[in-house]
């Protein structure tokens, strides 16, 4: 039997599945609009961690984020690699 936690979760997967295959990474956490699907993504890989997420739904996710490029996507790094933080007091 299907719950509407499992309806919720396929809605949610289909979404990223969906964001992913258009910008090819995950959403942006800066931009207000996909945050919460962000946030799903995050969810869903700390219950990974734990152990606690279905295997099934496990497998789903981990290929689906197999799919996304692996490129910087934006955001502001904490330093340059370039950079010597000694000579910068």
């Amino acid at each position: 039997m299907t719950t509407k936690s499992d309806i919720n979760w396929f809605h949610n997967y289909d979404a990223l599945k969906a964001y992913i295959k258009e910008h090819g990474h995950l959403p942006n956490k800066h931009v207000v609009e996909n945050r919460a699907l962000l946030s799903w993504a995050m969810y869903q890989r700390r219950k990974i961690k734990e152990g606690t997420l279905d295997n099934d739904k496990r497998e789903l996710f981990e290929s689906l984020l197999a799919t996304r490029s692996n490129e910087h996507t934006g955001g502001g790094k904490k330093h340059s690699p370039n950079i010597s933080w000694q000579y910068l007091s």
